[in-house]
Parts: structure tokens; sequence; C-alpha cells
């Protein structure tokens, strides 16, 4: 059963942190008998985390409640989260008779919400938050077996037992399926691909000037093109490299060996929520038989995709803070695999490396101010850092996505 509860705020409160904190303490006194897991709306990588830790709950406690709070930041859409956690928690709550409350707050700005997240974790005694959900998941996403979603009901799902999404997904690969076989032919067999991710939600943009978490995680368009030649070269067996998102510049999509996917979820009208997007994946895979590895930098959406039983191979970094490792270490997994290099494919992400490293402990990835970028930039500049992989982490590379087609 889902309960959900809109938390408003009145105008005289959302510039008030004091009044927000004790109206979320007041709503979430309606939720003390189980853990509430608080996500923030600009939070949606990890959302998958999150959704793993209810399938776990579910699974060995389906008495206690479990509830989800999203605080909604300006700037930042909640519906497709909504969506997302709709389609998918109810629906594990429901097969085992659970109760889940699903709460949202009205949009207040990202700094309020950070701030008010901060003190719930630290004042109310159930209150757990997306890190906490990674290790809650572990021991249900580590007993996953490969090609199997976390939860079989969503396999059912996509592949043809709800005509939303089943038809959804027929029509992105309709769409895409004379192009395909204009370039590549008629697929004999089980083939391989590689679906390489562009990841550019890092850097402040207008309209979004807090920016994203990680910055250092970006990809670069021409460490792209590197991956593209050097994939196709070290493992010939590959049929095609589809590449998602942007990130991608002209020579890279006009390689022989490469079709572009792009914004694929804008070809899909009646299903909404980044979790439900890849679901896709799952849907083409089955449907088409076509082994496929999926690679890209460390982001929640490369986690999304493993728990959709896909195959991940995702960048990290050798030098990321031992927080980040510990949290790495509980998701990897025969879905899952992290390949640490020593060097970030763009100037930015090395310049925060570098900076991080003489400060450690206090240095923040998540830029709110301009001059922090800025800071990077001159850095880059100074040092002359370049946008590329080295070539010993692209063998690294190039040697996990082999490992990962077996």
């Amino acid at each position: 059963m889902l309960t959900h509860i809109h938390i408003r705020f009145a105008l005289n409160q959302k510039d008030d942190n004091a009044a927000i904190l004790a109206e979320l303490k007041s709503a979430l006194k309606l939720v003390k008998n189980g853990p509430v897991f608080i996500i923030g709306s600009w939070q949606t990588g990890d959302f998958g985390h999150v959704y793993a830790a209810a399938v776990r709950h579910f699974s060995i406690d389906a008495v206690t409640p479990f509830s989800i709070l999203v605080l909604q930041a300006e700037g930042f859409g909640v519906g497709g989260l909504l969506k997302d956690i709709e389609f998918s928690v109810r629906s594990v709550s429901e097969r085992q008779n659970g109760t889940l409350t699903l709460l949202h707050t009205d949009a207040i700005s990202k700094n309020r919400a950070i701030a008010a997240m901060t003190e719930l974790m630290k004042t109310v005694e159930n209150a757990r938050e997306p890190f906490d959900a990674t290790f809650w998941a572990k021991t249900a996403v580590q007993s996953m077996t490969q090609g199997q979603p976390l939860t079989p009901v969503w396999a059912d799902l996509v592949r043809g037992g709800s005509s939303t999404h089943y038809d959804a997904y027929t029509a992105i690969c309709t769409s895409f399926m004379q192009e395909y076989i204009d370039r590549f032919g008629v697929s004999k067999g089980r083939e391989r691909f590689v679906c390489l991710w562009g990841r550019t939600s890092g850097m402040p943009k207008p309209g979004r000037l807090l920016g994203g978490a990680n910055p250092q995680y970006d990809s670069s368009e021409s460490g792209n093109q590197q991956l593209c030649l050097n994939l196709k070269f070290k493992i010939p067996s590959i049929k095609a490299i589809l590449i998602v998102g942007d990130g991608f510049n002209h020579e890279t999509r006009q390689l022989k060996h490469v079709f572009n996917l792009g914004e694929f979820w804008k070809r899909q009208s009646s299903v909404m929520g980044r979790f439900q997007e890849n679901g896709f994946f799952d849907y083409m895979t089955a449907f088409y038989d076509c082994d496929v590895v999926h690679l890209g930098m460390k982001s929640g959406g490369m986690d999304v995709l493993g728990i959709w039983g896909q195959k991940v191979v995702f960048i990290d970094s050798l030098r990321s803070p031992e927080v980040t490792k510990a949290r790495v270490g509980a998701w990897t997994t025969k879905n899952l695999l992290p390949v640490p290099i020593s060097e970030m494919p763009t100037s930015m992400g090395k310049a925060i490396e570098t900076a991080r490293a003489k400060n450690p402990k206090s240095f923040k990835t998540t830029f709110s101010r301009e001059k922090d970028v800025q800071a990077m930039e001159k850095i880059a500049h100074e040092e002359k850092l370049d946008d590329l992989f080295n070539n010993e982490d692209l063998g690294k590379i190039a040697s996990a996505v082999s490992q990962m087609f077996g």
C-alpha cells in the first residue's frame, strides 16, 4: 500500500531554514516506525540505491514500514523521480504486502534542501541517506545473477507484461531500426555491442548555477573518441559502439563502427523517469538477443543499469576518497565492474584531483560558485593539463570491457 504525502511550505517558510526543518520534522513523525530514506530531487542517479534498499527491506521485513522523503530543489524537476518511485518501490511493497510512504516537498533552494537533509540526518533517529542505502542493499545487489534485474517483476513488465513500457521501448527500437540496418545489416546470431555513455552533468549551467556533484567524472569529447577507436581495435568482435547522450564530437559520431542513440529517452512519450527509461536496455538485450556492455564515467546512472541486470563497466579514479571507494566496493558485482584509472580524461577532472590531493579532508566537488570553477581552470591552464586518457588507462578499460563480454 502506498501513501503519498505532499509537504507544503508557506511563502514565509521557504526562506527560513528553521521553519523548513520544523515542518519536515513534523511530517516525519508520521513515519517514525521504520526507516525513511531522504533523497534530493538532484540525486536521481542515487535513486537506484534507494530502490535496491527497498527491495532488501521488503524481502526480509515486510511488516516494518518503509518511507522515502524527496526534497525538491528549485531547478531540479521532481516528476520523473516520483514516477520512478511509484513504478518500482510501490510494486515491490505491494508484492510483499508491505507499507510504503512517499513524502515530497514543495520546491526550495538547493542550499536550503541540503541544509535540511544534513540536520535531519543528525536529529531524526530513523533518517537515512542514499549513502546508507548502498550498504543497506549490499546483500541484495551482490546476490544478483548477470542478466537478471534485481526484481524479476520488472523484466516481466518491460518485456511485454506492461503494454505501456513494452510499446514505448518497441517504438524506440523501431525508430532506429532502418538506420541501423542500412549501416550494419541484419544481425546474425548473438552480437557484441558497447554502449558508451557521455556525462556532462557536473558543471554549473544557466538555470542550474549550483552545478552537480563530482565534476571530475564528466567525460571528455576527445576521451570518448579515444575509447571508440581503442575498443574497436582491441576487441575486433564488437559489432558497433552505441553512443548515448551528449559529450561526443563530430569525428566520433562519423566513425563507421559508431551508432548514435543520442537522447533515446526523448523518443518515448509514455514512460517518464530515469529508472524506467533505462529499462529500455533490458528490453533491447532480451528481444534482440544482443550482448551489451555499458561503459561510462562513474555516475549513479551506471549503477541503475547494473540493477537492471545490464553488464556495466564504469571508469573510476585511483585517487577517489576512501568513502567513495567503500561505496563502490559494496556494489562491485558480476554486473558492475569499476576500472580505477590514474588520470581523469578532462583537464577539469585532472585539476580537481590535483587540488583535492593537497587538501583531501575539506575539498568538495560540488561547485556552487563560479570562482571555484575558475580556480580549477587556472590549475588546468598552469599545469597544461589535457582532455585525454593516457595509453595505460585505455588498456585497462579495454581489458575490463573484454572481461565483461567473457
